[in-house]
């Protein structure tokens, strides 16, 4: 199940993770391994809590300890209609993962929200309408961050 997101707005999703072409740029824009990693967050008001962060203007709260790691097979540019997003290919028990934390996400609330971390980036929050459950997903990147380094991120995790 592909997953579309865009990043000035928090916008109810059909799924989890998350669009014109890849950041131009030297460097390899694909990457075969690494992780990503999910945990199941909630909205809250801003420095209401230590846990409590800003992402993409709404704020979240999210411990380390929350997040699961979710396996990759390749992390490459999206299509050129997706924007400035990356698509991810994942493991069987990376897609477990995320099916497990999309479906707890979308049965916690309209609070609830899927946040996504790449190594020790916060890169995005969605709310989550229906869980993942395909091996495949697509996430639109926030602004300043480049296909480029979202992979570099990837590769070294």
């Amino acid at each position: 199940m592909r997953i579309r997101r865009t990043w000035g707005a928090v916008a109810a999703l059909a799924v989890l993770v998350l669009s014109g072409c890849a950041q131009g740029g030297a460097g390899d824009s694909s990457a075969t391994g690494g992780t990503i990693e999910v945990a199941v967050a909630q909205t809250c008001a801003a420095a209401s809590s230590p846990d409590c962060v800003e992402i993409n203007g709404e704020h979240v709260r999210v411990a380390d300890g929350d997040f699961e790691t979710v396996g990759l097979k390749s992390v490459s540019a999206a299509d050129a209609q997706s924007g400035n997003a990356v698509e991810l290919e994942l493991t069987p028990d990376g897609a477990a993962v995320l099916t497990a934390s999309s479906t707890a996400a979308s049965k916690a609330g309209d609070d609830a929200r899927l946040a996504i971390k790449v190594g020790d980036r916060l890169v995005s929050a969605v709310k989550v309408m229906e869980p993942s459950t395909d091996d495949h997903v697509t996430i639109a990147l926030p602004s300043g961050v480049t296909v480029q380094e979202f992979t570099e991120q990837v590769r070294h995790s």
